[in-house]
């Protein structure tokens, strides 16, 4: 585990590099970091997931639209979704490049296709049960944790059918979802301080109390060899969970960062925004070594991260009302020096 010291001395280090980074990029004609206003002002984006092709879908939480970002042609298009004042929560791309996304105050889950430019909404089975985060499998099928429902939901687009399992700890308030290589979803339980297995085969739920009583995790992720990544909150600390062992490792967030949301980069990075500061982290879990990153300068928000094909990062920031993007290539020559 890195120490706080050197956290710090890590992290000034890193900071000074990055800045002479971004002066010599700049006079050689690259920028390490990109932004791209959003046309509409104010639409408060919030999460954010990335299509095979690269483009970037977001949710634009304050006017009840998903928007769409072509990076390759660098221009943005908005949908309306159909439900009005659905309260748009979370969002994920299949593997057939369909996006879907939850609706918190509708109790809809939702599906944009991006060929035909039309939405389809399903009314989820449980009444009130606050579609929170959102993901789906290798097979297509969409899997959310229900908030106040106590349930992980999934549907089956080809069915189009829905099937709940009830979480075993009553009001665990599921937060996060991720699914594994193997295609077991992981979940956070941010009242009941647990996480928890489902086993798609036979709908098999297992709970694993977490490290610090009281931690609020929200964000989690799994890495490619299934480990998987949580934020947490109470202790400030970024938390690995091993299925192999059934072991947590625990590493202290520089600064006392509280992570939002997480993302793996090719490499087996973790990255994550910073709820509390106007920053993204970044983890190398060979090394046990914490960088920061500034968003961006002045006032910022930045929440919903992704990393495409060529390991750039993206998030959005709600408070610029912006999508930036950070160079993978750069992001790594840096991490290197």
């Amino acid at each position: 585990m890195l120490s706080k010291d050197n956290g710090m001395k890590l992290i000034a280090v890193f900071w000074l590099l990055l800045s002479s980074f971004l002066c010599s990029s700049a006079l050689a004609g690259e920028s390490a970091v990109k932004s791209f206003v959003i046309p509409t002002a104010v639409t408060l984006p919030s999460k954010i997931a990335i299509d095979s092709n690269d483009t970037v879908w977001f949710i634009e939480s304050n006017f009840n639209k998903i928007g769409q970002f072509q990076t390759v042609q660098g221009t943005f298009s908005e949908y309306d979704i159909p439900t009005t004042r659905s309260l748009p929560g979370d969002i994920a791309v299949s593997n057939q490049d369909k996006v879907w996304f939850t609706e918190l105050d509708s109790n809809q889950l939702g599906v944009f296709d991006p060929e035909t430019k039309s939405f389809e909404e399903y009314d989820i089975p449980t009444i009130d049960s606050y579609p929170y985060r959102v993901t789906t499998d290798k097979f297509g099928n969409v899997w959310f944790t229900e908030f106040y429902g106590n349930k992980i939901g999934s549907f089956d687009p080809r069915k189009k059918t829905f099937q709940e399992y009830s979480i075993p700890t009553d009001s665990s308030r599921p937060s996060g979802i991720a699914t594994d290589p193997d295609g077991h979803i992981w979940f956070v339980e941010t009242q009941g301080n647990n996480l928890g297995h489902l086993n798609p085969e036979d709908g098999s739920i297992r709970e694993f109390t977490l490290p610090l009583p009281f931690e609020a995790a929200v964000g989690i992720v799994a890495d490619g060899s299934g480990r998987l990544w949580i934020g947490g909150r109470k202790g400030r600390s970024l938390i690995m969970f091993d299925p192999a062992n059934e072991k947590y490792q625990t590493y202290l967030m520089p600064n006392g960062g509280v992570s939002e949301t997480l993302a793996v980069n090719k490499d087996g990075k973790i990255v994550c925004t910073l709820r509390t500061s106007s920053k993204i982290a970044m983890f190398n879990p060979a090394t046990g070594e914490f960088v920061e990153i500034p968003a961006t300068l002045g006032k910022s928000k930045p929440d919903g991260i992704a990393v495409d094909s060529k390991s750039n990062i993206w998030f959005a920031d709600k408070a610029k009302n912006t999508l930036f993007r950070l160079d993978g290539a750069m992001m790594q020559k840096l991490w290197t020096k």
